[in-house]
């Protein structure tokens, strides 16, 4: 009898197939998670490209109103998808204070896999699954 359970105990065969069956998921999930961030990233640059034309333009060419220029500019930068992930009255804050130009961009990015905008996001549930990304850009005004 304590033969057969000591050969039972070293029988190893299976065991990997068990070990890929608890972290395969996980690194698929991770695998998937990059095309994921690389379009965070061009999001970003696009934003930020977006903050900083918005701050530029206000902080030159914005003679009357500075506001509504900068924020005319910084939405026209952004060619990204519009609709529900952005709409410029709402996402794009301008302020003229102190002789400076403070343009703040927000986009809100889907994140296309299922609840990675609660890891990346927790708490933030009105927009869907999506995860803001914010630019800011501060010029001196020129005069």
């Amino acid at each position: 009898m304590l033969r057969l359970w000591w050969r039972f105990r070293s029988e190893r065969r299976g065991s990997q197939v068990v070990e890929f069956a608890l972290i395969g998921p996980i690194l698929i999930y991770l695998v998937l998670c990059i095309p994921v961030f690389a379009m965070f990233a061009r999001t970003w640059i696009v934003i930020s490209g977006a903050a900083r034309e918005g701050a530029r333009s206000a902080s030159f060419y914005g003679v009357g109103n500075r506001e509504g220029t900068a924020k005319e500019v910084a939405a026209s930068a952004v060619y990204l998808e519009h609709g529900e992930y952005f709409e410029w009255t709402r996402d794009v804050e301008a302020d003229v204070s102190g002789g400076m130009v403070t343009v703040r961009v927000t986009y809100w990015q889907p994140t296309f896999l299922p609840g990675l905008h609660r890891i990346l996001n927790p708490g933030a549930s009105e927009r869907g699954a999506t995860v803001p990304l914010t630019a800011t850009a501060t010029f001196k005004v020129e005069e």
